[in-house]
């Protein structure tokens, strides 16, 4: 069971749509506090705020402190389950139309909110956007390459090659939330890219064209980029997931085809340089498999064999 503080709730007319923001957080006081003060003064008030406390071993006192003056809900997990399990259950914590999410060592401009809501009353079919954001290293403003630049439309090809949508600068109706099921919580990192990977096989996404509204800032040691070898381990796991699950077209499993081996390819050269030549045996045996003639049955199979080996 969770614990969840009691929040005063906010007036907006009835006829406007609602907006809840969780922020996972884990260990991270002083920079939840920076991004607890960026949803505070936005202007537009979220009408609800829920900060998951993902079994924290430091004091997190002051951050819960301020999330009772801020009038947010504070939800403790009694274990680290990670990302995905925490946005997840701060999900469940709220009943609001449109969701949105803050990771702890982000901070959103104040209009973040009002621009996004304006973008979907303008847009009333789409069910789902993002918002530009800059990066920030210790402080300072860094170059982003061009390829990392949030862009709207049709994402499917460009979420196979990477994380596509910033977890920070998203909003999705709750209706979408539903149909796709949330974050996976069997991946402990790449959460992300696998949730928008289903996300994007069905719906556009939308780009509020302003400058940036969202500060993605990097450089912390417990970055879990920063901490976790080769990412691309979990992304071809969410590709083999999705081909084990057949639910897409036949040039969507194609493309999700295409995307493992050459993800699998760079894995096994990176993965024999480091001298681990079990996992570089798996990953070019992964290269050369003829995904589109499998059955289902031998996709599930590989897709376990690679469960085991992100374990590592």
């Amino acid at each position: 069971m969770i614990r969840i503080a009691n929040q005063p709730k906010r007036g907006h007319p009835a006829t406007m749509p609602t907006v809840a923001v969780v922020i996972p957080s884990c260990n991270r006081c002083r920079l939840l506090l920076q991004a607890m003060e960026s949803i505070a003064i936005q202007t537009r008030r979220p009408d609800e705020v829920v900060i998951v406390d993902d079994a924290s071993t430091v004091d997190m006192s002051e951050c819960r402190v301020l999330a009772g003056e801020f009038g947010f809900k504070w939800c403790s997990l009694p274990a680290n389950q990670g990302p995905a399990a925490a946005r997840n259950r701060g999900v469940e914590a709220t009943t609001a139309d449109w969701l949105c999410f803050l990771d702890s060592d982000d901070e959103w401009l104040p209009e973040k909110l009002s621009r996004q809501l304006s973008w979907h009353e303008q847009h009333p079919d789409s069910r789902i956007s993002q918002v530009h954001e800059s990066w920030h290293r210790k402080g300072e403003e860094v170059k982003k390459p061009s390829h990392w630049e949030q862009r709207g439309g049709d994402l499917f090809a460009a979420s196979i090659e990477r994380c596509s949508i910033g977890p920070s600068c998203v909003m999705l109706s709750r209706e979408l939330w539903n149909e796709t099921g949330g974050f996976d919580e069997n991946f402990r990192v790449c959460e992300d890219y696998e949730l928008w990977l289903r996300i994007s096989s069905q719906a556009l996404i939308g780009l509020v064209d302003s400058g940036p509204l969202v500060r993605k800032h990097a450089g912390h040691d417990d970055q879990l980029s920063a901490v976790t070898p080769a990412m691309d381990r979990f992304r071809v796991h969410a590709l083999m997931k999705a081909l084990a699950e057949g639910s897409y077209s036949e040039t969507q499993m194609e493309m999700f085809a295409e995307g493992i081996r050459g993800k699998a390819v760079i894995l096994a050269g990176g993965a024999e340089k480091r001298g681990f030549r079990e996992r570089a045996d798996f990953y070019r045996r992964v290269s050369e498999v003829r995904w589109e003639i499998l059955s289902a049955g031998e996709t599930r199979e590989w897709f376990r064999r690679s469960a085991r080996l992100i374990q590592e």
